[in-house]
């Protein structure tokens, strides 16, 4: 997948679609990050949420992630921590899948 990266500008996040599943690729410090594009706790897209450094938070219930390594910083907000310990144990709190990218040219290949 081939996407021309003039429109991503530094400290921004784009949601684009890799074999119809949405990934979310930013821009940090002018180097480019891939990942999954959706929490795994309600599927709510996270380029609606904020990016903060090189930290996305998701706009449905604040759970963080690291778009440079697609880790889960913390789960749900207004979770205790120990339902979001259980849930991690049940697999619902999880890292974001990170895809490779590479710059070519004025164009970023992700896979």
């Amino acid at each position: 997948m081939r996407i021309n990266k003039s429109g991503i500008e530094e400290g921004s996040m784009v949601e684009v679609t890799k074999d119809g599943k949405p990934v979310l690729l930013a821009n940090i410090d002018g180097r480019f990050y891939a990942v999954g594009g959706v929490c795994p706790h309600m599927r709510c897209h996270l380029q609606k949420g904020a990016l903060n450094g090189g930290i996305v938070t998701c706009p449905c219930h604040g759970s963080s992630f690291d778009v440079k390594t697609g880790v889960m910083l913390s789960w749900v907000k207004s979770m205790s921590r120990d339902l979001a310990r259980l849930s991690g144990f049940f697999g619902w709190a999880k890292d974001l899948k990170r895809y490779e990218v590479r710059v070519d040219g004025d164009y970023l290949e992700i896979s």
